[in-house]
């Protein structure tokens, strides 16, 4: 029985997001005559793609940053073609993190003496974006509490927003306190974890952090910007959709609804973003809701078109592999391919 769990597991979240779509369509949460209209004009596929590019350039920037503090040696257009990668197979495996499995993999494979920190650093680089995707709406709200009164649910959304960001901010200034890893309490968990081998390697690479605060400042900002990349494609083509949102309205509603669209369901957060825009939207008094779904699928076809291109990285990255593993075996002499 417990060889059929994942499988299990998997048909389970692929009927629930198949679910969840037939509600998005029986529920009209998405204004299709709009999408026909919008989609496939020229100037808008332009301007997507250089949306888009910023901000995958921005994250693959982050990762490099991130991989240096692990003192992993791989470049740039590595790092860069390795994101692409991730994100061509977003396209296909559930939520919007199906591809950092891919992605550790991979660099697992190009450094397989350094394997927990390979795959520890892809972690913590979708840590740190989902972070600061919630601090953008936890900031926000502190601007405008007035959307708050006599609405429960925001209420609720607002607190829930406000511990997280509230708890990371803590944890990043007790983290970079030299005296915080002086105490005796501190040292007896940092031994106690070391105990078990697997453990003692990943608290090695969380360490690592301690001693490159500017760089962990520079995956901040680079996060930072990449989201607001992402923010202004949204606020750009909800005025193509005449959407009646302020700016401070969208910095708060957009990052919380992306948040959900990385629950693992259906690729591409599918289903889970067109309810979480249409609810966020509702719940902020939009007089037509299914404007947020009709945003949302409007990102998600041009973002799954963007994420076809790295469909080519990965040809390009398969075909070096298999002419590498070629030269491996003639020549035994020459250090073995990465395993990929």
């Amino acid at each position: 029985m417990a060889q059929w769990k994942p499988q299990l597991k998997t048909l389970l979240k692929t009927l629930v997001g198949f679910l969840l779509v037939l509600y998005v369509f029986k529920s009209k949460m998405v204004d299709f005559s709009s999408l026909k209209q919008l989609l496939f004009t020229p100037e808008h596929l332009l301007i997507a793609f250089l949306f888009l590019s910023f901000s995958i350039l921005c994250c693959a920037m982050r990762w490099y940053l991130i991989m240096r503090i692990q003192k992993l040696s791989q470049t740039f257009p590595t790092i860069f073609s390795l994101t692409m990668i991730g994100n061509f197979f977003n396209t296909f495996m559930p939520g919007s993190v199906g591809g950092d499995l891919i992605k550790a993999w991979y660099i697992a494979g190009r450094v397989p003496e350094k394997r927990t920190r390979a795959i520890f650093s892809v972690l913590i680089d979708r840590v740190i974006g989902l972070t600061v995707i919630i601090c953008y709406s936890a900031v926000t709200l502190l601007f405008f509490t007035q959307w708050l009164d006599n609405n429960h649910q925001l209420k609720v959304t607002a607190l829930a927003v406000w511990l997280f960001s509230g708890g990371s901010l803590a944890f990043a200034i007790l983290f970079f306190w030299p005296p915080f890893w002086n105490l005796s309490i501190t040292q007896k968990l940092i031994h106690l974890l070391r105990k078990n081998r697997r453990l003692g390697e990943v608290t090695s690479a969380l360490l690592n952090f301690r001693d490159h605060f500017w760089f962990f400042t520079g995956s901040l900002l680079l996060s930072a910007a990449s989201v607001l990349g992402i923010l202004c494609f949204h606020i750009y083509l909800g005025s193509l959709l005449k959407i009646p949102l302020s700016f401070g309205q969208c910095f708060f509603i957009i990052p919380l609804a992306l948040t959900v669209s990385a629950v693992p369901l259906l690729p591409g957060g599918i289903g889970t973003g067109q309810v979480a825009f249409f609810t966020l939207f509702k719940w902020m008094g939009v007089p037509d809701p299914e404007l947020g779904g009709t945003l949302c699928t409007l990102v998600q076809i041009y973002t799954i078109l963007y994420n076809c291109l790295g469909a080519v990285f990965y040809l390009k990255t398969k075909q070096r592999n298999h002419s590498l593993k070629g030269k491996a075996s003639i020549d035994p002499l020459k250090a073995p391919s990465p395993c990929l």
